[in-house]
């Protein structure tokens, strides 16, 4: 009878265990990987160098992504992909990669797992990273996951195809596509990466039905136009935009033909049927590309991927209808000009009636106390609020005014300044003071991550006690679809006529948005100028 009751205990174990394997090995639809213990996080499991698709190259050169190619055996998943090509930038710049291996075959993903077994259904949260569709990758160090997975979910940080290799649009690719679109490869890529998700994160421990995707600047662009898109239906459940340009996106197909036809002159393509056009652009080797002027430098409005301009399709409901949480930096572009030199009021003056025309002296005096400090401050103050606070306020109004769920941050917090993607010498010397540039944009990344000590230099207490409350909203509105949580400053939701949003700063709280007033006077005017 003990032996019989010891054999009944054995096989359930064994039944246990099938049903909720440990995570260190999984089977994927390509075969079996082997992942490793975060060195910081040992709780985490970390899989790096993913591949979800195929091989961009030779003739899928700018095709959609393909299915990845299957392996035998096990593989070690313990070495980040290469980053998709792209141009080198300065080392003096706050948004230097330093000396990335680049390649073309490049569709890889990491993946952070905080469950122990494969049967938790952890909340899935998937990045895509900035760099104005130009630059950037998804093995940064600042994009570790670890910090963020250890609170209760699966973290994954995925490519996708930059520049002219992932937005290119051609008359000749879109007469060869069944969809006649071109040019928008890279947010194919980031739909190819969801779908692996849906496909295979159960074995990872995630919840193939609670995947958030969140993304800054151009990948919170990115992940804004995902939830326009149809072909992101049933692929995500929430969304995240941090400094997103989004909703004023009015780029269509025939002017990426347009781009596309200069461009080829520019690569020595000209004249010959389609087919030889792009046998010989395909020949063209990447770098060639990279460095040839008028590349291809974002999405497109192409009917398949991007229905429309974004703002008609929020404003029509013709959107993915799941809650949205959106947010800006109150000093964006301080570190995107930061080498900008001094300008003069007569320069300003002349900016202003370039963007805004017969409004540039209404424009000016509601930006008093930035034009005291400078021509210069004044300029980057409008600049940030018209292209990416006025972008976060009417992408959370027009999702909510469909009755979506929406919850608006403004991040006002100065971060240090420093070489947000080179940890290994992240110093920027010159720059005025550590915090000199203010709430900058990228800023935020490090918080978000909860990854302060692995970047950057000079956090103190709170810095750390704003990653911790920001990583916890991050992760709860993952989960939940509501940032909200035990131990968390209250953050209502959006109402447009209140215009209240949760202040992200040394003290989190809730308070009508900063910029109200300026944010109200653009949006007025983009509605006036999309109406003539």
């Amino acid at each position: 009878m003990k032996v019989r009751m010891i054999a009944i205990l054995l096989a359930a174990a064994a039944c246990a265990g099938a049903a909720f394997a440990d995570v260190s090995e999984v089977e994927t639809e390509s075969g079996v990987l082997r992942g490793f213990a975060s060195a910081h996080q040992p709780e985490v499991t970390v899989f790096e160098g993913i591949a979800f698709a195929a091989p961009p190259v030779g003739e899928l050169r700018w095709r959609p992504p393909a299915a990845p190619i299957p392996f035998a055996g096990v593989k070690d998943a313990d070495r980040i992909g290469p980053a998709c090509w792209q141009a080198r930038n300065s080392d003096a710049s706050l948004y230097a990669r330093g000396n990335l291996h680049r390649s073309e075959d490049c569709l890889y993903l990491n993946l952070y797992t905080g469950a122990a077994e494969a049967g938790e259904r952890l909340p899935v949260m998937v990045w895509y990273h900035g760099g104005g569709n130009t630059t950037g990758h998804a093995g940064a160090r600042i994009f570790d996951g670890a910090n963020l997975a250890a609170r209760g979910a699966v973290i994954v940080t995925a490519n996708y195809r930059l520049g002219p290799l992932g937005f290119f649009s051609h008359p000749a690719l879109s007469e060869e596509s069944a969809e006649n679109s071109s040019g928008n490869y890279g947010l194919l890529d980031q739909l190819a990466a969801l779908e692996w998700v849906r496909d295979n994160v159960a074995g990872f421990g995630g919840d193939p039905e609670r995947v958030t995707i969140f993304g800054q600047s151009a990948g919170g662009t990115d992940v804004c136009l995902l939830q326009t898109s149809p072909l992101a239906e049933g692929l995500v459940d929430r969304v995240i935009g941090q400094s997103p340009v989004c909703i004023k996106l009015d780029r269509d197909l025939e002017q990426g033909h347009a781009a596309g036809n200069v461009y080829a002159e520019n690569l020595g393509v000209i004249g010959g049927d389609d087919a030889e056009a792009l046998a010989r652009l395909r020949a063209i080797p990447a770098e060639q590309l990279i460095a040839t002027p008028g590349a291809a430098t974002g999405p497109v409005i192409d009917g398949w991927v991007v229905p429309d301009r974004p703002y008609d399709v929020f404003a029509s409901g013709g959107h993915n209808r799941i809650p949205v949480m959106v947010g800006g930096m109150s000093d964006e572009y301080y570190g995107l000009q930061h080498t900008a030199a001094p300008i003069s009021e007569v320069e300003l003056d002349s900016y202003l009636e370039g963007a805004f025309g017969g409004e540039a002296g209404a424009i000016k005096d509601l930006y008093p106390a930035a034009l005291d400090l400078s021509p210069l401050d004044a300029r980057k103050e409008i600049m940030g609020d018209n292209a990416f606070l006025l972008d976060t306020r009417m992408w959370a109004r027009l999702a909510g005014s469909h009755g979506d769920p929406a919850f608006v941050y403004y991040f006002s917090r100065p971060a240090p300044v420093f070489r947000l993607y080179v940890h290994e010498d992240p110093d920027l010397t010159g720059n005025g003071g550590v915090r000199s540039f203010g709430a900058y944009h990228s800023g935020d990344l490090a918080y978000v991550f909860d990854n302060l000590d692995l970047v950057g230099l000079d956090w103190d207490d709170a810095d750390r006690a704003l990653a911790e409350t920001v990583a916890g909203y991050w992760v709860n509105f993952a989960a939940n679809g509501d940032p909200n949580g035990p131990g968390l400053p209250e953050w209502p939701a959006y109402d447009p006529e209140a215009d209240v949003v949760q202040i992200l700063d040394a003290e989190v709280r809730a308070e009508v948005h900063p910029k109200a007033e300026q944010l109200e006077f653009l949006e007025e005017l983009y509605l006036r100028g999309i109406s003539q």
